[in-house]
């Protein structure tokens, strides 16, 4: 006996799939159709956690540690990659909506954000035991990240390059001030 929703789950699965591939090729379209489709929030955030997910599994084994800790590393890299996306998302919120008014709900941000982490699947040849490897498979999942979040935020709010690229900016430097101060306490 087939069951009827298994069809359904694939074609989710599918279309889920085919954002990822078209939010990492930056293709504006499928980015302002995240925008606007509010039954993608789901996978919004299921392509974020597994991005953090890749991220975790490729850096554990690429430091050579046992499965055990690969299985914490992948969970520990779901839920950090979740909490920074958050943050993520809430000063490029702020910043969109106050700094440069523009007007804007806060999941119709999430949703392209989120899908612009695709690109994190990289973070899995950081798994093969050749240290060049490891290095630009990091290298290249975060400069890829950091363009189509770019291009996501640029689609998203309506901005053009420079605002897009201020924006990301900005975030990135209250980021990584705030890491700075709280890792000094």
């Amino acid at each position: 006996m087939t069951s009827r929703s298994r069809p359904v789950t694939t074609d989710r699965f599918r279309t889920m799939l085919d954002r990822m591939v078209k939010t990492a090729r930056l293709n504006g379209e499928t980015i302002l159709s995240l925008k606007e489709d509010p039954t993608a929030t789901g996978q919004a955030l299921t392509v974020l956690a597994i991005a953090g997910l890749s991220l975790g599994v490729g850096f554990t084994t690429s430091i050579g540690l046992e499965a055990r800790y690969v299985l914490l590393g992948a969970i520990f890299g779901a839920i950090l990659s979740i909490v920074l996306g958050f943050v993520w998302l809430s000063l490029t919120f702020l910043i969109g909506t106050r700094i440069f008014e523009v007007t804007s709900d806060y999941w119709s941000l999430a949703r392209p954000m989120f899908f612009a982490t695709s690109p994190g699947l990289a973070f899995l040849f950081m798994s093969i035991p050749v240290w060049v490897v490891s290095d630009i498979a990091r290298a290249v999942g975060v400069v890829w990240i950091a363009i189509s979040t770019v291009f996501a935020v640029r689609a998203a709010l309506g901005f053009d390059t420079q605002r897009s690229l201020l924006t990301f900016i900005l975030v990135a430097l209250i980021v990584i001030i705030s890491y700075g101060l709280v890792s000094s306490i």
